[in-house]
C-alpha cells in the first residue's frame, strides 16, 4: 500500500506533463516529486479503475433500488463486475438478482482484486482553507481548492479544467459540479473524513434531487444517490471510489445513474447476438434461411468484425451453404456439429436443409457477447404449403405480397418440381400469426380488405401455385405467418383420399400447413413533445420550452406506414406536423422480450435563427427500446440543448431484425437562456483626480457593463442575439443608496439614463450585450411644488450609490420562457413593495451636491482685487470645501457684470482679469477684478461678477455672455430664482486709501 500521496501535486501532473512545486498551505503541499507522465497516470488510475469502486479490506457494500444504471463496467466472460465484494438489491425479492449495469446484472468483484481502488493517505489539511462553497466564486488561475464544505442548492459550479478539489463534507440538491472542459478527467475531488466547522451536513456524501456531477470522486465517506425526478436524473459521470456505494431509482423509472467515463478505463464494446427467425417450419423442397445479427450495446450502428460460431443439432444430416442455392455447400451429420463463420460483420446468414423430416436446433455465439446464446429451432415437413413473401423484411403497415404453393417433396428435393399440380381452383385458406418476438400482439397478419387484415380468404390456385395475396402486419417485431387449408389436415386431406391424385398420408402428414418468417419494423419515429408542452416556439414566436442547458422530456412514437408514405428506408421523414404524434404506433416495439434496437437522438440542424449556432446535444442521448418507456412512446427524459431558439431534432435507430428503421427529424423549441451574467463592469467616477473619487449631482459618470446570456452550464447562448425584440428579456438599469440605515433603498427615479442608446437593453451581439462608456448621471432633487420658469434644486445626500442590473418582470413566464440573473446580491426595496434583489455593477459612484462660491471682496478704488473662488458641497448638515475637487474649472472671459453703483449713469469700466483655469483642492485665489481708468481715473464702482457655467444666463441683470465653462452641476439657488451661475460682488472704493475713511455714499452689500 502506498504512503502519502501528494494528490493535488499527481493530480495536475497526470493533466499536464510538468514538474510542481507545491508549499503547504491551502494550494500547495509540503513536497516536490519529480515524476513522469505515465508514472503519474498509473498512479491516479490506480484509485479509479472502473466506474464504481471501493478498496479491498473496506468491507464495503454496493446497494441499489429499482431503476438505477452504471455504464463502463469490466465485462470478463460476457458479465459485468463492480469493484465491490457484496452487491445487493434492496428492491427485489431476491437480493443477488438486479440488472443495474445497463440492463444487465452486475457481478461482485469475484475473483477479480484488480477492480478494487488502492486505499491512500489524503494530504493533511492546511490551516487556512478556502470556506464554505455554496455558490459560484471566480476562481481565477487556482486549481487546487480546500474546502470546509460544498452545499449546493440549485447551483452550478464550474471549476477550471484541471482542478483539484479536497472537502470535508458535501451535499448537493438540484445542482452541477464540473470543470470548464466537461470532461470528468478535469476534475478530481477527495472527501475527507473530518468532521467541519459549523457541521450541519449528513455523515455521508449526498447527491440527490437531479444533481449531475461530471468528475472523479475519492471519498473516505459513504455515498448516496437518490431522488431523480422527472425531467433530471440524478448522475455521476466519471468514477466513484468509497467505503459503500447507494443508489436509490424508482420502480420501472431511471432516476440515479453512474456514467463511466475516464482515461483510466475503457469500456469494452459490447455486442450482443440475435438470430432470426428464431423458430420456423419449412418443406423439405426449400432451405431454411438463419440471419446471425450483431448489434453494439448503446449504439445506432454495429461495426461488428469477427467470427460467429454455431451448432447444429440434427436427427438426420444435412447441408448448409451461405446462399439459397446451396452452392458449396458443408454438411453436418447426426448429433452435433460446430461450424464458424469468418470474418462476418453485423449481419450474415446461412441456408439450412437437412436430409429428411426433423427439427434442427441452431445455437450461435460471439466472443465476449453481451446477454444469453441465441437458439433456433427449425422444423422440416415433407409436404405443404411453401409460403413466399415478395420479402421477408416488412414495413409495419405496408402490405407486401405472398405466394403460396402447395408442394409434396417426397423424391422431389426441388421446390419447382414439387408442386401438387392438381390443387387448383379457389381455395379458402386460413391466416394465423405465431408471435416470436414479442411473444404476443394486439394486430395479426392478415389479408388485405381495405383498413382490415381477413383472417380467411378465397384464393385461385393454377397447379398448385396461388395468385399473389396482399397482406398487411400493422406492428414490430418477430412473426411468422401460418397458411392453412382446413379440407387438408393431419386428420383428413382430400387431396389424399381422392385416388387421382396419387398423394399418400406420408407425403402430407400434417396436411397443407406452412408457415413463413417476417421481420417487421417501425416506419419511423415521430418526436413529440410531453402533456403539456410544445415544441413549436422559434426565436420570433411561439411558447418556450426550457432553458438551455436543462432537460427537457421528447417522446418517440414508433409509426405505422400508411397509404402516401415514403417507402424508401434511407428517406429522412419530417415529422414536423404534430399529426404525426396522433397516427398509430407499433406498440410491440417497446414490449418485453423484443428484438433490441438502440435509438439515438442527435442535432441534425439549426432550425432558428437561420445560420445560427448548432450547439450540442447531451444527456441521454441513446436508449433502448426496452428501456424507459410507456404504452405509446420511448421517452428520453434528459435530453439537453445547450443553445437557444430552435434546434432540428433527429432520431435514429440501430439496425432492428437487420433492417433500417427510417431516421426522421422535426424543429423542437423554443429553447432561451438559463442565465444572465455581468462578465464584467465597472463604473468610474467622474472625478478621479482624488481618493475616493466622486462624482457631482447632475454630473456625467462612465458606466461599462458586459452582459452574457447563458445555459446552465455557463456557457454563451449565442443565438440569443437573433431573437425577436419581444422575446428577448427586457432589462432595467437601477440604483440604490449602500447607506444601510435607510430601509427603502431605491433611487433609481433620479437616475438619468438620457444619454445611452436607445433600446439597449435589445442590443445583444450574439451571446453579449455590451454598454461602453456609458453616460449615466445621478440628478439633484427637485424642489416639490416649484412655480419659477427655471429649474431649481434642493441639496440633500452625499450618496453612495451602487448600480445593479435586472430583468423587467412578466406575467408570461409559464408559456413564453423567462431568463433571469444569476448571482443577485444587492438588495432594492422600494415603498409597498417586495423586496428585489438585482445583479449588482462592480464599484460604486460617490455623490454630491455641490455648487461654485464667489466670494465678494473690497477695497481701495485704484487696486486690483482677488476673488476667492471655491467649490463646495453638502455634507448633509452644511455645506463645506470640496477639498477632493481639484479638477473644476472656470473662464473668467465667460462672465456677466451687473453695475450695482454708479446707477446715474450706470457707468463701470471694471473687469475680471482673463483667467482660464481649476480648483486646486476645492480652491482658487488666482482671479482678479481689474478696476480700471475713467478719463485716466480712477472711480468708486460697485460691480457684481457672474461665472458662466449655466445653460442660461441669470434672470433680469442684462446679460448677453452666452458662452460658459458649462458645469450645470455646480449651479445653486443664490437668489431664490432658480439654479444659477455663481456670483460675487466687487466694491472698488470702501475706503480712501490708508486713513480708512469709509465713503458715506457707499451701501454695505451683502453676499448671498
Amino acid at each position: 500500500m502506498r504512503g502519502h500521496f501528494l494528490i493535488g501535486v499527481l493530480w495536475l501532473l497526470f493533466l499536464t506533463p510538468l514538474f510542481v512545486n507545491a508549499a503547504s498551505d491551502a494550494n500547495q503541499n509540503p513536497s516536490v516529486m519529480n515524476l513522469s507522465q505515465s508514472n503519474i497516470t498509473n498512479d491516479m488510475c490506480a484509485l479509479f479503475p472502473g466506474p464504481v469502486q471501493t478498496w479491498q479490506g473496506s468491507a464495503g457494500k454496493f446497494e441499489g433500488s429499482h431503476k438505477l444504471n452504471i455504464t463502463g463496467t469490466a465485462i470478463i466472460n460476457s458479465n459485468h463486475y463492480i469493484g465491490f465484494n457484496t452487491v445487493k438489491n434492496t428492491s427485489g425479492s431476491n437480493s443477488h438478482v438486479n440488472d443495474f449495469c445497463e440492463g444487465k446484472s452486475c457481478q461482485p468483484i469475484g475473483e477479480n482484486k484488480n477492480l478494487y481502488a488502492e486505499k491512500i493517505k489524503l494530504d493533511l489539511w492546511p490551516q487556512v482553507d478556502d470556506g464554505n462553497l455554496s455558490k459560484q466564486r471566480d476562481f481565477g488561475n487556482k486549481k487546487i481548492f480546500w474546502f470546509n464544505t460544498i452545499n449546493l442548492s440549485n447551483k452550478n459550479i464550474v471549476f477550471p479544467s484541471g482542478s483539484v478539489v479536497h472537502v470535508k463534507k458535501m451535499t448537493l440538491n438540484n445542482s452541477s459540479l464540473s470543470s470548464e472542459s466537461k470532461k470528468a478527467d478535469d476534475l478530481l475531488i477527495f472527501v475527507h473524513d473530518l468532521k467541519p466547522s459549523q457541521d450541519i451536513l449528513h455523515e455521508w456524501v449526498d447527491l440527490n434531487a437531479g444533481t449531475q456531477v461530471t468528475a472523479l470522486i475519492y471519498s473516505e465517506r459513504n455515498l448516496f444517490m437518490s431522488n431523480g425526478n422527472n425531467t433530471k436524473v440524478t448522475r455521476v459521470t466519471g468514477a466513484v471510489t468509497a467505503p459503500n456505494l447507494v443508489m436509490t431509482g424508482k420502480k420501472n423509472k431511471l432516476r440515479t445513474e453512474i456514467i463511466g467515463q475516464s482515461t483510466c478505463f475503457e469500456a469494452q464494446p459490447e455486442y450482443q447476438l440475435a438470430m432470426t427467425p428464431t423458430v420456423a417450419t419449412s418443406t423439405l423442397c426449400e432451405p431454411q434461411k438463419i440471419e446471425f445479427l450483431v448489434s453494439k450495446v448503446g449504439a445506432s450502428n454495429s461495426d461488428f468484425k469477427g467470427d460467429i460460431s454455431f451448432s447444429i443439432s440434427s436427427a438426420t444430416g444435412g447441408k448448409w451453404a451461405r446462399n439459397v442455392e446451396l452452392n458449396n455447400p458443408q454438411t453436418f451429420g447426426v448429433g452435433s456439429s460446430d461450424f464458424v463463420l469468418t470474418n462476418s460483420d453485423s449481419r450474415s446468414a446461412i441456408w439450412l436443409q437437412p436430409n429428411g423430416a426433423e427439427t434442427v436446433t441452431v445455437t450461435a455465439s460471439i466472443a465476449d457477447m453481451a446477454g444469453d446464446k441465441p437458439v433456433g429451432i427449425y422444423s422440416f415437413i415433407p409436404g405443404g404449403f411453401s409460403v413466399t413473401p415478395n420479402t421477408n423484411n416488412i414495413i409495419a403497415g405496408q402490405p407486401f405480397s405472398v405466394t403460396v404453393k402447395a408442394v409434396a417433396c417426397a423424391n422431389q428435393p426441388n421446390l419447382n418440381d414439387a408442386a401438387i399440380t392438381q390443387y387448383s381452383g379457389v381455395k379458402q385458406l386460413e391466416f394465423d400469426t405465431r408471435y416470436l418476438a414479442p411473444s404476443q400482439g394486439q394486430y395479426h397478419v392478415g389479408a388485405v380488405r381495405g383498413d382490415n387484415e381477413l383472417s380467411s380468404l378465397k384464393v385461385n390456385f393454377t397447379s398448385g401455385i396461388s395468385d399473389p395475396i396482399q397482406m398487411r402486419y400493422r406492428d414490430a417485431g418477430s412473426v411468422n405467418l401460418v397458411v392453412k387449408d382446413k379440407t387438408c389436415s393431419s386428420d383428413y386431406c382430400e387431396l389424399i383420399t381422392t385416388k387421382a391424385n396419387q398423394l399418400k398420408v406420408t407425403d402430407l402428414p400434417q396436411g397443407l400447413v406452412g408457415e413463413v418468417s417476417l421481420h417487421s419494423r417501425p416506419w419511423t419515429f415521430a418526436i413529440c413533445p410531453q402533456a403539456g408542452d410544445s415544441f413549436s416556439g422559434t426565436t420570433s414566436s411561439g411558447d418556450g420550452l426550457v432553458a438551455a442547458g436543462d432537460a427537457f422530456v421528447m417522446r418517440a412514437n414508433p409509426l405505422q406506414w400508411q397509404v402516401g408514405d415514403s417507402s424508401d428506408e434511407a428517406v429522412v421523414i419530417d415529422v414536423s406536423n404534430d399529426k404525426y404524434c396522433q397516427r398509430p404506433i407499433t406498440p410491440n416495439f417497446f414490449a418485453q422480450d423484443v428484438p433490441v434496437a438502440t435509438v439515438t437522438a442527435s442535432v441534425v440542424g439549426i432550425d432558428t435563427p437561420q445560420k445560427g449556432h448548432q450547439g450540442k446535444l447531451t444527456g441521454k442521448v441513446a436508449q433502448s427500446n426496452i428501456e424507459l418507456h410507456d404504452n405509446t412512446a420511448m421517452i428520453f427524459n434528459d435530453l439537453r440543448w445547450s443553445e437557444v431558439g430552435s434546434v432540428n431534432l433527429g432520431l435514429k435507430s440501430s439496425a432492428y431484425l437487420g433492417m433500417d428503421i427510417n431516421p426522421s427529424w422535426r424543429a423542437v423549441g423554443r429553447f432561451y437562456p438559463k442565465q444572465f451574467v455581468i462578465k464584467n463592469s465597472s463604473i468610474t467616477n467622474a472625478h478621479t483626480e482624488s481618493t475616493p473619487p466622486f462624482t457631482y449631482m447632475d454630473q456625467s459618470f462612465e458606466v461599462d457593463f458586459t452582459v452574457e446570456a447563458q445555459n446552465a452550464a455557463g456557457d454563451p447562448t449565442r443565438n440569443y442575439g437573433a431573437f425577436g425584440s419581444t422575446l428577448k428579456e427586457n432589462l432595467q438599469l437601477t440604483a440604490v443608496d449602500l447607506n444601510q440605515n435607510r430601509q427603502l433603498n431605491d433611487i433609481s427615479m433620479r437616475l438619468d439614463q438620457s444619454n445611452l442608446s436607445t433600446g439597449w437593453q435589445h442590443q445583444w451581439q450574439q451571446a453579449q450585450l455590451t454598454i461602453k462608456d456609458g453616460e449615466l448621471a445621478f440628478t439633484r432633487r427637485l424642489q416639490p411644488n416649484n412655480k419659477l420658469a427655471t429649474t431649481t434644486t434642493t441639496a440633500d445626500g452625499p450618496f453612495k450609490i451602487g448600480l445593479g442590473l435586472s430583468v423587467i418582470p412578466r406575467i408570461d413566464c409559464s408559456a413564453l420562457g423567462c431568463t433571469d440573473f444569476a448571482n443577485k446580491t444587492q438588495p432594492l426595496q422600494r415603498y409597498n413593495q417586495p423586496l428585489m434583489l438585482t445583479a449588482p455593477l462592480k464599484g460604486e459612484v460617490d455623490s454630491r451636491y455641490g455648487r461654485m462660491v464667489l466670494d465678494d471682496v473690497n477695497g481701495v478704488f485704484d487696486q486690483p482685487l482677488t476673488m476667492p473662488l471655491k467649490v463646495e458641497y453638502w455634507n448633509g448638515d452644511q455645506f463645506i470645501i470640496n477639498a477632493d475637487d481639484s479638477r473644476s474649472y472656470f473662464d473668467s472671459q465667460y462672465s456677466c457684470k451687473q453695475i450695482i453703483y454708479p446707477l446715474i449713469p450706470p457707468t463701470s469700466f471694471a473687469e475680471l482679469k482673463p483667467l482660464n483655469d481649476n480648483v486646486l483642492k476645492g480652491k482658487n485665489n488666482a482671479l482678479q477684478a481689474l478696476p480700471n481708468l475713467i478719463n485716466n481715473e480712477y472711480l468708486k464702482q460697485q460691480v457684481r461678477f457672474w461665472m458662466r457655467i449655466a445653460d442660461k444666463a441669470p434672470a433680469d441683470i442684462g446679460c448677453s455672455e452666452n458662452n460658459k465653462q458649462y458645469q450645470p452641476w455646480l449651479t445653486f439657488n443664490w437668489r431664490g430664482v432658480g439654479d444659477e451661475d455663481p456670483s460675487g460682488l466687487v466694491t472698488f472704493g470702501s475706503y480712501r486709501g490708508n486713513d480708512r475713511i469709509i465713503y458715506r455714499s457707499e451701501t454695505a452689500v451683502i453676499n448671498p
